[in-house]
C-alpha cells in the first residue's frame, strides 16, 4: 500500500486544486455579473437624465439618478397644485400606473423583477412634493 501513497496524494491535491479553482471562478463570475448590472443601470439613468427636462403632456421628467441599487425618478406636474389633489387617491393611482410601467417595460422591467428599487417623487407646479413612493420586486406580482 505504501507504493500508492505518492499517486494518491498527488491526485488528492489535484482534485482539491480543481475544486478551489471552480469555486473561485464561480465567485468571480457573479461579481462580474453584478458589476455589469451596475454599469447598465448607471447607463440607463444617464440616458434618461440626458433627456430631462422632458415634457410628456402636462408632466415634466426632472431627473433620473441611480445610486446604491436605487433608481430615483422625479416628475413635476406643471398644471397641478398640491391643494387640488387628494394625496392618498393620487398616490394609489400613480403607484399602480408606475408599477405596471416599471415592471413591464423592456428597459427597467427585468431589473425591477430582479431586485431594483425605484423611488418616484411627484411635485406640483410650485415644486412642492405631492407624493413619493417606491416600486420594487414585490409590486411586480
Amino acid at each position: 500500500m505504501k507504493q500508492y501513497r505518492g499517486p494518491i496524494i498527488f491526485f488528492s491535491a489535484m482534485i482539491s486544486l480543481f475544486v478551489l479553482l471552480q469555486l473561485w471562478h464561480a465567485r468571480s463570475a457573479s461579481e462580474d455579473k453584478k458589476e455589469e448590472r451596475e454599469r447598465q443601470l448607471k447607463g440607463i439613468a444617464l440616458i434618461m437624465n440626458a433627456q430631462s427636462p422632458k415634457m410628456i403632456d402636462d408632466t415634466r421628467l426632472d431627473s433620473v439618478i441611480y445610486k446604491d441599487g436605487i433608481m430615483r425618478i422625479s416628475y413635476t406636474l406643471t398644471k397641478v397644485s398640491k391643494d387640488e389633489v387628494d394625496s392618498d387617491a393620487f398616490t394609489k393611482d400613480k403607484k399602480t400606473l408606475a408599477a405596471s410601467v416599471s415592471c413591464d417595460e423592456k428597459g427597467l422591467g427585468p431589473f425591477v423583477k430582479s431586485g431594483l428599487l425605484i423611488k418616484y417623487t411627484v411635485n406640483d407646479a410650485n415644486s412642492s412634493p405631492i407624493t413619493d413612493f417606491q416600486i420594487g420586486k414585490s409590486d411586480c406580482l
